[in-house]
């Protein structure tokens, strides 16, 4: 894909704020999105240095990676804060193109916060959340029942046939309304997979879509 050029801020040589969470979100070299949980799992993760584009932790303070004396990977100093704007538009890109990975549809965000904060919880719970973090729950025509992540509700749900009375609960109280997707306009729906789009909790404020949201049908 064309990704979106940024500007890097000056390196900042100053250590990192002590008792910061050491997970991290990265940005590859192909505009996609991962979720790493701790500094060995990303540098786990990559194999060079320009293979990651960006490495945002949950303060959104941005790194690189680089080459220690022994030419090791290791993750980069500080860059400064992560460019909102940029990284707003870089998300999206990878929800178009990558649109069967990146499943959970939330609304537009407003602020760098919002980003920081949808950006981890909606990875995490792509790469299978922790039990800590709680589960789903999935509520057909006012029965509601609890799953353990979103793998377990793709399977039930991928054996309905309408999915227009269903609502889907995330662990982080989000409240989503699952849509079909045909892979293609002259595939079965069932060949296709599920987009979970984000509708507002009740007495909650609409806000506009993050992106459009293609080749759906309930």
């Amino acid at each position: 894909m064309n990704a979106t050029s940024r500007l890097r801020p000056h390196i900042s040589d100053g250590p990192a704020a002590p008792g910061r969470v050491r997970d991290f979100v990265a940005v590859d070299d192909s505009g996609d999105f991962s979720y790493h949980r701790s500094e060995q799992d990303l540098l786990a993760a990559f194999e060079y240095v320009g293979e990651a584009r960006s490495i945002v932790d949950r303060g959104g303070t941005d790194y690189v990676l680089a080459l220690d004396p022994n030419r090791h990977l290791v993750l980069g100093p500080a860059l400064g804060p992560a460019e909102f704007h940029w990284l707003r538009q870089a998300w999206q890109a990878a929800q178009r193109v990558h649109v069967g990975e990146h499943r959970l549809r939330r609304f537009y965000a407003g602020s760098r916060d919002e980003l920081l904060r949808d950006l981890f919880e909606i990875l995490v719970l792509e790469h299978g959340a922790d039990p800590a973090t709680g589960s789903w729950a999935v509520e057909i025509e006012g029965v509601r029942t609890r799953r353990y992540n979103l793998q377990e509700v793709d399977r039930g749900l991928s054996r309905m046939g309408r999915l227009a009375r269903v609502h889907v609960q995330d662990p982080f109280g989000r409240t989503y309304r699952p849509v079909r997707h045909r892979k293609h306009w002259y595939l079965p729906v069932a060949a296709g997979f599920i987009l979970y789009v984000e509708i507002p909790a009740p007495g909650g404020v609409l806000r506009a879509p993050n992106s459009q949201v293609g080749g759906l049908k309930r």
